[in-house]
């Protein structure tokens, strides 16, 4: 377990102690604010291409609005900025497995912050424009790990950010095709909760058990993300059997992450 690890769970075990009163969630938040103001010093190079990345983001923002799209634009550089502050709030967990620190953000954690920076494109584009883009983050996904695996530049922000932004991204295109018609709403409403419920899982074990499982338990299994992923690529090109894929995909995914969660939870109940 690593420092920050310690940290969190130590935070969390006396957040829970308090019964989540009012007085406890801002002594707990005011600690986090603290550590990553620390943090923030100990990793400036970090910080400063968290600042860079900021500036270009805005920046390419700003464009889509001088090019006849201020709601988008307004939206886009919102989105961007609610990114750029929880990465700032955690560039504590900029550490290697055995605890290594990670001095500049790196360049998997970078790609992964482009993919999130289409999201609020996603509901506009044209069904062509949706697919290419999907495409375009499935090819990332499968790069960014092999980037940081190669570079040493594996972390626990990586992991986190890698599974948010999937989660993100793959929700909003489902629903964007629901909208436009190319998959049936009930489709799109599996998609979300597939992602959610994850999330949910996490949310209560870190706040009711202080803890959560080891990531290598519980990480997403790629096959069913991929299928899950052509099918709302095939949906977005009009194939009939897209939205089909997708469901099941969605499903696959679930099945196999409520396994997982039961499977860990063995140990426990016994």
């Amino acid at each position: 377990m690593t420092e920050g690890e310690r940290w969190t769970r130590e935070a969390l075990a006396e957040l829970r102690a308090a019964r989540f009163v009012p007085r406890a969630w801002v002594q707990f938040l005011s600690r986090s604010f603290a550590r990553a103001n620390v943090r923030r010093r100990e990793r400036p190079r970090a910080f400063r291409e968290l600042l860079l990345l900021g500036a270009a983001g805005l920046l390419a923002w700003t464009g889509v609005g001088a090019a006849g799209r201020p709601a988008l634009a307004v939206t886009g550089a919102a989105w961007w900025l609610l990114i750029l502050l929880m990465l700032d709030w955690h560039l504590g967990m900029l550490e290697r497995p055995d605890g290594r620190p990670l001095d500049g953000l790196g360049a998997a954690n970078l790609l992964s912050c482009l993919r999130a920076g289409l999201v609020p494109a996603l509901p506009v584009l044209s069904p062509s424009a949706l697919a290419a883009t999907l495409v375009l983050a499935g090819m990332t996904d499968l790069v960014d790990g092999r980037v940081a695996r190669r570079r040493d530049e594996v972390t626990r922000l990586g992991f986190w950010l890698d599974g948010s932004v999937d989660s993100v991204l793959l929700a909003t295109g489902a629903f964007s095709l629901a909208r436009a018609g190319l998959v049936p709403a009930w489709v799109a409403a599996l998609v979300i909760v597939r992602w959610a419920l994850p999330w949910l899982v996490f949310a209560a074990a870190y706040f009711v058990r202080a803890e959560v499982p080891p990531s290598g338990s519980y990480a997403p299994r790629r096959v069913p993300g991929f299928v899950l992923l052509a099918g709302l690529v095939l949906a977005a090109l009009e194939v009939r059997s897209g939205a089909a894929l997708a469901a099941v995909g969605a499903l696959a995914g679930a099945a196999l992450f409520v396994a997982a969660v039961a499977r860990l939870a063995q140990p426990l109940r016994g």
